[in-house]
């Protein structure tokens, strides 16, 4: 198995310092990537831009790729095309839409409570679906910088109108855990995006918390083909695994599955360092 971590990627993982406590830190998890012959990792985080962070890492740690970027929540100003400006500038690669304070997020936690006020919550469509001018001037700036978009936690129709929106732009996105209850896409959407060019990704997490059983993740990799999906851990979580051992751990019971060692490196690997290179591109 420790061949199968050698030059893989995690690009979603959530460290410390954070507003909430996390399972380790910027410098540790570096340490850890490097100890287990890991090539990379995008450091995110909900309400602050990671991009001078994972700058400051990989200079301590040039054998590493280490991307950061921005996530529009109400802390950044939301749907903030000037906060993906100047995260681009700083070297920031990726730009996820809301997460947590996302208006559909939210209403799946909410949704034993009819009643609760979520206006406050972020969308990035109208009442009649069309996308909003302040997501369009986002993708505009993306595309721009060539960062990676990532859906984040808004609803999957709202995703599909942006994968839609950029692929027009020739932006490249990724469905942010794809499979999660909260914000899961369907295979049919899936399907769609992945023809208009955008990746799904697929995060341990919701296996490993028992959100999602393993073997539907499968059956949704094998819907769309390795070559269109990303493998991650969205761990940091103080009761999560680190994300070197999350990733070990989700390429064994993809195993368990069926996939092989060549497709697993296809997730792991090769579509990582696609979107990066995507990335890298732009400097």
């Amino acid at each position: 198995m420790e061949d199968l971590l050698k030059g893989a990627y995690d690009l979603h993982i959530h460290t410390a310092p954070d507003v909430v406590q996390r399972k380790c830190g910027d410098l540790e998890l570096a340490r850890r990537l490097v100890h287990r012959g890991m090539a990379g990792c995008a450091i995110k985080n909900h309400y602050f831009d990671t991009a001078v962070r994972a700058k400051l890492l990989q200079e301590q740690f040039p054998q590493l790729r280490v991307a950061g970027g921005v996530t529009l929540n109400r802390s950044v100003g939301g749907v903030n095309p000037d906060a993906v400006e100047r995260s681009a500038q700083a070297g920031g690669k990726l730009v996820w839409f809301p997460t947590l304070e996302a208006r559909s997020y939210q209403q799946y936690q909410h949704r034993n409570e009819p009643s609760a006020d979520l206006s406050r919550f972020l969308s990035v469509c109208d009442e009649k679906g069309n996308l909003l001018p302040q997501a369009l001037e986002v993708l505009d700036v993306a595309t721009r910088h060539q960062m990676v978009v990532g859906t984040g936690h808004i609803g999957a129709d709202e995703g599909m109108a942006l994968v839609r929106a950029a692929a027009e732009r020739g932006c490249t996105v990724v469905l942010t855990h794809a499979d999660n209850p909260a914000d899961c896409y369907s295979i049919q959407q899936q399907q769609e995006a992945v023809a208009l060019g955008a990746y799904v990704e697929h995060s341990f997490f919701t296996t490993y918390h028992n959100r999602t059983p393993i073997e539907e993740i499968a059956r949704q990799i094998r819907t769309v083909g390795c070559e269109h999906v990303l493998l991650t851990t969205d761990f940091g979580q103080l009761n999560s695994l680190y994300s070197d051992e999350g990733m070990e751990e989700y390429a064994r019971v993809l195993m368990t599955q069926g996939f092989t060692a060549k497709e697993l490196g296809i997730m792991m690997r090769q579509v990582p360092e696609r979107l990066l290179e995507g990335m890298s591109s732009a400097d």
